[in-house]
Formats: C-alpha cells, sequence, structure tokens
C-alpha cells in the first residue's frame, strides 16, 4: 500500500491561461488579448502556448475520452449482468423467503434507484458523452482533422463551418520566433516565394501584424499563414518529413482557409486577389495530385482580378494607382494566368483567363531593392542578362502567352487552317530561343556550380517548353503527320530523358535535395505526359508503309530502354495516384509489345509511316467507351486526359488491352 502511496500520477494538461497570466498567478479570462493583459497595457504580449501537435491531437485525445467511457460503460453493464444473475440465483434458491422473491419479480422501471446506483453511473457516462461532443462542435473541432486530406479548400465553398478570426488565430497561430524562421526560409527561396510579395513592404506589413494581431486584415493574415505552410512542408531537407510535421503544416494550410472565409475573399477588397492566389499557389506547390476543386478556386480568383482590373494595365486603363501598386498587380496577374493555365490543363479544362481578354504587360525586371511604396516613378528594367528573383517568371510569362495559345488550338472543336500549327510551333521555338541564357537546358552534370535554385528554375522552364511542343502536336501523330510525329517523339524523349537524369537528385544528399517542392504534381503530370507521348509515337510506327512517303526517325530501341527506366521510377511511385498506376501499365504493355521477336522488323532506327493522307482517314475517332460505373472518371480527381482523347484509344488497337483497363484501377 506504501509503494502504490508514493507512486506519482503526472497528467499533461492543457495550458488555458496566457503566459503573462501564468507568470503572475492571475485569473485569465482566455480572450485574446485578455482583461489582464488589457489592464496592465500589456495587449502585445498576450499570448498562449498552444500544443503543436495541433487541433488532430486534440481531437484524438477526445476520441480517446470517448474511448476510455465506452470501456467504464461496458464494465458498469458487465456488473448490474452480474448483480441479476446473483438475484436470479438467490431467487430460485431453496429456502429463498417469498416477500425477497416477490420484490425481484417486481418490474425493474418500478424500482427507485438512488444516485450510488449502477445505473446512475451509466446516465453519468452518456451525459459525459455528450458533453464531449457538445465541446467538439463548439470548439470547431467537427471538422475531421484526422484526414490527412483535408486541407481547408471545403471551408472556401461553404461546406464546412469556419472559426472566427480570434479562434483562428487563438489555434494556429505559432510564437513569433517561429513564424520568423518559416518566414525568413520562405523568402530565401527564390525559386518559390511568390514574386508579388514585395519583401520591404511585408516586413512593414509583418511588424505592425504581431504588435495587434487581432485588429490585423484576416486576408492578409490568410497571406501569412500559406507562406508558413509553404515554408514547413516544401523547404525542409528531408524527403520524409514526420508525422508531427505534416500534421503542423496542415494546420497552417487550414488557417489560411479559415482566415479567407472569414475575410470573405470573394469580395473585391484589398489582399483579396493576393490572398487567394497565395493559397491557390500553395496547393500546388504541396499537393501530390491536383484536385478538380482548384479549376473552381481558380475560376473564382481570375474573376475577382478581373472584376478589381488586375487584366489591364495601369498605363491605359485607371489614374490614381502608384507606380509601385502597378508594378505588383502585374506581378500578381502574371502568376494567376500562369497558374491558371497549368492547373488547367492537368484538369483538361479550358483555362478561365483568355488571352484576347487582357492587355496586362508583363512584370517589370526589377529587384525588390530597386522599388517601394513610396515610388513615383519605376527605374529601367535590368536586362535579361542580370539574374534577378523575377527573371524566372518573366520568362514563364512569354511561354506561357503561347501556351495558351496551343491549348486553344488543341481544344478547338472546329478544324483550325492548316497553317496555324506551323505558325505556333515557330513562335514558340522563337519564344525560347530568346530566353536568357540561364534557362537554357544543360545537363546536371553540367550544373554542378550551380545553386539548387537556379537548376530547378532552367528544368522548370525547359519541362513546359517541351510540353508545349508535345500537346501542339500530340493530336496530329495519329493522323500520320510525319513532323508531328517526329517532333511529339523528340519532346517526348527530352522530358522523360531530363526527368530521369535528375530524380535521383532530389533524394537525400542529391544536388537537389533542398527543392522537394519541384516532384510536386505538376512536374509529376509533365513526366506521365512524356510517358505516354513516347508511347504514343512508338505505336504510331506500327502504320509500316507499303509505299513510303518520307520517313520519320523513331528510335525504338533507344526508346524502349527509356521506357524501361521510366517503368522502374513508376512502380517506385505506383501508390502514388490512378494516373500513374494507369500510365505505368501503358508503358508496360508498350515494352511487352515492342521488344519481343515478333514485330516485323520494328526495331530499326528508322521507321516509313504512311502518308498524311492515308492515315488522315482515321483521323476522327469515336469517343472511347466507358464501363458501367465508371461515369465518374468524367470528374476524377485526377484526370491525365479527357475521355475523348483520340489518342488512347489510338494505342489502344496496337496494345490489345481492354478499354477498362485504361480507365479501372487494378
Amino acid at each position: 500500500m506504501e509503494r502504490i502511496q508514493q507512486r506519482k500520477i503526472t497528467r499533461n494538461r492543457e495550458l488555458r491561461a496566457c503566459t503573462e497570466c501564468r507568470k503572475r498567478k492571475l485569473k485569465c479570462d482566455r480572450q485574446l488579448p485578455c482583461a489582464s493583459c488589457t489592464q496592465r497595457h500589456e495587449a502585445t504580449s498576450c499570448f498562449y502556448e498552444r500544443n503543436f501537435e495541433g487541433l488532430q491531437s486534440e481531437h484524438e485525445r477526445r476520441l480517446q475520452a470517448e474511448a476510455k467511457l465506452e470501456c467504464l460503460e461496458h464494465l458498469v453493464q458487465e456488473l448490474s449482468q452480474s448483480r441479476k444473475t446473483f438475484a436470479n440465483h438467490d431467487r430460485i434458491a431453496p429456502g429463498a423467503n417469498t416477500v425477497q422473491r416477490g420484490r425481484d419479480e417486481l418490474p425493474n422501471d418500478s424500482l427507485h434507484n438512488g444516485a450510488t446506483h449502477w445505473s446512475a453511473m451509466l446516465e453519468d457516462i452518456e451525459e459525459l458523452r455528450a458533453a464531449i461532443r457538445e465541446h467538439d462542435v463548439m470548439d470547431g473541432a467537427d471538422i475531421d482533422l484526422c484526414n490527412g486530406e483535408f486541407d481547408g479548400t471545403s471551408l472556401l465553398f461553404g461546406a464546412a463551418k469556419h472559426l472566427s478570426f480570434q479562434q483562428v488565430l487563438s489555434q494556429f497561430l505559432p510564437p513569433r520566433y517561429e513564424a520568423g524562421r518559416l518566414v525568413a526560409a520562405y523568402f530565401r527561396a527564390k525559386a518559390v516565394a511568390a514574386p508579388f510579395i514585395h519583401t520591404a513592404q511585408f516586413s512593414r506589413l509583418y511588424r505592425i501584424f504581431w504588435d495587434n494581431p487581432p485588429a490585423a486584415s484576416p486576408l492578409w493574415t490568410s497571406i501569412l499563414f500559406s507562406i508558413l505552410d509553404v515554408a514547413t512542408r516544401t523547404l525542409s531537407t528531408s524527403s520524409g518529413a514526420s508525422t508531427g510535421e505534416q500534421s503542423k503544416a496542415n494546420r497552417f494550410a487550414i488557417a489560411a482557409a479559415h482566415c479567407l472565409a472569414v475575410g470573405e475573399y470573394y469580395r473585391p477588397q484589398r489582399f483579396a486577389v493576393e490572398a487567394l492566389l497565395l493559397y491557390a499557389q500553395s496547393k500546388c506547390l504541396t499537393s501530390v495530385d491536383i484536385s478538380p476543386v482548384m479549376a473552381i478556386l481558380f475560376g473564382t480568383l481570375a474573376r475577382v482580378a478581373t472584376v478589381m482590373g488586375y487584366h489591364r494595365d495601369i498605363d491605359g486603363f485607371r489614374e490614381g494607382i502608384s507606380a509601385f501598386e502597378g508594378e505588383m498587380r502585374r506581378r500578381t496577374w502574371s502568376l494567376c494566368m500562369q497558374l491558371d493555365m497549368l492547373v488547367s490543363f492537368q484538369l483538361g479544362l479550358p483555362c478561365n483567363i483568355q488571352f484576347p481578354t487582357w492587355d496586362t504587360r508583363p512584370p517589370t525586371n526589377l529587384l525588390d531593392s530597386d522599388f517601394d511604396e513610396d515610388t513615383v516613378q519605376l527605374p529601367p528594367a535590368r536586362p535579361d542578362s542580370e539574374p534577378s528573383e523575377l527573371l524566372f517568371y518573366i520568362a514563364k510569362h512569354r511561354l506561357m502567352t503561347v501556351f495558351e495559345k496551343i491549348i486553344r488550338h488543341t481544344l478547338s472543336v472546329t478544324d483550325r487552317p492548316s497553317d496555324e500549327l506551323d505558325v505556333i510551333d515557330q513562335e514558340l521555338r522563337g519564344t525560347y530561343a530568346a530566353l536568357p541564357a540561364v534557362f537554357q537546358p544543360r545537363p546536371m552534370a553540367d550544373s554542378v556550380v550551380d545553386s539548387p535554385s537556379v537548376v530547378v528554375t532552367r528544368l522548370c522552364v525547359y519541362f513546359i517548353y517541351q510540353k508545349c511542343l508535345c500537346v501542339l502536336h500530340r493530336k496530329y501523330v495519329t493522323r500520320g503527320k510525319h513532323k508531328s510525329v517526329q517532333i511529339c517523339h523528340d519532346s517526348a524523349l527530352g522530358i522523360v530523358r531530363r526527368f530521369l537524369d535528375i530524380y535521383r537528385e532530389f533524394e537525400p544528399g542529391g544536388q537537389l535535395e533542398t527543392e522537394q517542392w519541384f516532384m510536386g504534381s505538376i512536374t509529376w503530370h509533365d513526366f506521365l505526359l512524356g510517358c505516354t507521348a513516347l508511347c504514343l509515337t512508338v505505336c504510331s510506327t506500327r502504320h509500316c508503309a507499303t509505299e513510303p512517303a518520307s520517313t520519320v526517325i523513331v528510335d525504338i530501341v533507344g526508346s524502349l530502354e527509356l521506357l524501361q527506366n521510366a517503368k522502374t521510377v513508376l512502380e517506385r511511385q505506383s501508390t502514388r495516384s490512378r494516373d500513374t498506376r494507369k500510365v505505368l501499365r501503358l508503358v508496360e504493355a508498350t515494352i511487352l509489345k515492342f521488344s519481343g521477336q515478333d514485330n516485323g522488323g520494328i526495331l530499326t532506327t528508322q521507321i516509313s509511316l504512311h502518308s498524311s493522307h492515308d492515315m488522315a482517314s482515321n483521323a476522327h475517332w469515336q469517343a472511347m467507351p466507358i464501363s458501367q460505373g465508371d461515369e465518374d472518371l468524367l470528374w476524377n480527381e485526377n484526370t491525365i486526359r479527357p475521355v475523348e482523347d483520340t489518342a488512347w484509344e489510338y494505342m489502344e488497337q496496337f496494345l490489345d488491352l481492354p478499354n477498362e483497363d485504361f480507365i479501372t484501377d487494378a
């Protein structure tokens, strides 16, 4: 007994009072700032230490409490059953008096049970369980935070109830020293930091925010939380973040969404476009696969920006806008246009922003130190030969204006002019050739002296260029256009070969270990696109010509070797998404079909194709039939191509695979 009394019982109790009230041993009303700190004129120092395992850990603790209550309830019920058993035994026991027997036979509900009876314990347990559930709803924890897929996006569309601004600050805002470290890491990452966030302006607003967080703009606070989210989830040198780190980062994403909802992001107002755009960019950088919800998000973003006039250049549109604000608006619109195009393409949808409807000039190649909020007139732009943080976004802006034309050309339901293909192709090649030398392709072996940020920005521009070529010419491959087959094959080779060249450099110890964000959804989708296009061009060689009109160089042996290497990577990442598994099956089928001995001499470096006239008759393919139960593919979260894409049926006839192999998971 003495040993039991000496045992220490420790309890992890959540700290409810602010740090100053706990230090002074004062009563705290748990407001932000609390009444005690306000009376002492120390509102700025009022801070609540929170457990940074976050709402998920708190939710888990409540679930554990409910489980313990349920266990206790079972024990009490077992006790009651044992009591009934003894009562029955007494009732039939020899010599039992008639008075006791008659009492036991009375119905249970006719008996009075006092507060010490076991049945009263069951009532108390049920009240405790109801109280826990009620607290969950009042505290905003009715959202299933244990589900890792919840990132707060549903809050923007009213699918879940958002918290108040004070609740967001008290539950999600980290200590100032921790926030400062993450913000500093964000701005050090030149390839990640959003170009429309001016460092000097942000620094000033950041200091004002910490002077009185509850008085800050919820939309600007959303920008801060998105920065913390990106810094935590993309700038870690560890390829496998712990569960606690992922939970903490997810907290920041949820907090950013709460702030957007509180600030009514859909209304034209200051920071509305910037906050929503930065939230969308963080989703593109941190998500394994882009959800179709992002299309709705960018649709809202494009319209709010248009209502606020971001689509018109200030020089000929509006007076009263400072030079500083005008340049920031250009940067904001440019990134909005770029991300909208990339996300829309990945989801197989038309862009929300159409090129002829806006005339905003590209951003000016200036450092943040070249101008500030008091600048009356912008200084001359720095030359493209001089690297700057903005040069990467300017290069992408130039390519994206051509990519928009390619998407319109490709998605058009009417026949385009015969010369349009060559015109767009020449414009694309000219645009890429005119980019600064730092963005010209260079193997990893020749990039050992370049910083990781320079390497990944160069790779990003290269993938965009090759993707443009591949998308522009892909639909003409099935029509037997020799030049398109050659270009599509070469661009697909470039994408797959370059991706395999850099893949291992993102692992621990690699040259690009600190740039994990680059291997996100957009780059991975480019790799899948390259694999698919490479399989398509290999399949096109089955149309061997009896009367060849021309010759196209398609290296079948080299292509199959490259696909074999790609297959290894796809197998390692097969659990990543549904699209990955579909492309893996396509690559496997292509290798199996074309690497055997029964290919009729296909394994040669020079393949003759049918004339474009012979294959043009097969240009109009019927839509791929969809088996029953697979209609949701049209709205699947990870759709690499529209179901009516003729390239898939084109390859199917050579690979002898049933339709459902490309539609359903294995």
